[in-house]
């Protein structure tokens, strides 16, 4: 079962918690989730299928890299990867490492692709956005057959 799209406002406990949405619940099957770093300053969340099927990904293609920049991506990826398991309120407890990495504070915000979930604090998410606006009309014109 794939995941949902969609964006949810959260808040971060003092314990380093926080819910996932129940609509993005539904399309984890074991309720456990596999959390790394994302490329932005985020926390990517994937099931465990989605999380073979990404790492499998990431191997092959580092291994034309040199060592030097496979050993950047891993580090990134691999190296930086925690299981987290929803307990029964929904919640999964955030490592203080990837809390640290992501800045998340108080407020955050859980989105998700349907591949996989991003944790984001909200003004890094609202800073990002606005960047993101700024240069998605260039985006779009690149794309082959893009008609709204």
């Amino acid at each position: 079962m794939a995941l949902m799209s969609g964006e949810y406002p959260v808040t971060l406990d003092d314990k380093g918690r926080l819910s996932i949405p129940a609509r993005f619940r539904e399309g984890i099957p074991d309720n456990m989730l596999v959390l790394t770093k994302g490329i932005e300053r985020c926390i990517w969340a994937f099931t465990q299928a989605q999380w073979e099927q990404f790492s499998s990904k990431l191997q092959a293609n580092i291994a034309p890299m040199s060592i030097k920049k496979a050993d950047m991506v891993q580090h990134r990826f691999l190296f930086s990867t925690y299981e987290a398991e929803i307990d029964k309120a929904g919640r999964i407890a955030v490592p203080q490492k990837l809390r640290d990495f992501a800045g998340l504070t108080k407020d955050c915000t859980v989105i998700s692709n349907g591949r996989r979930i991003e944790l984001w604090d909200v003004e890094h998410y609202r800073a990002y956005e606005q960047a993101s606006d700024e240069q998605l009309v260039d985006v779009l014109e690149e794309m082959d057959s893009f008609d709204v």
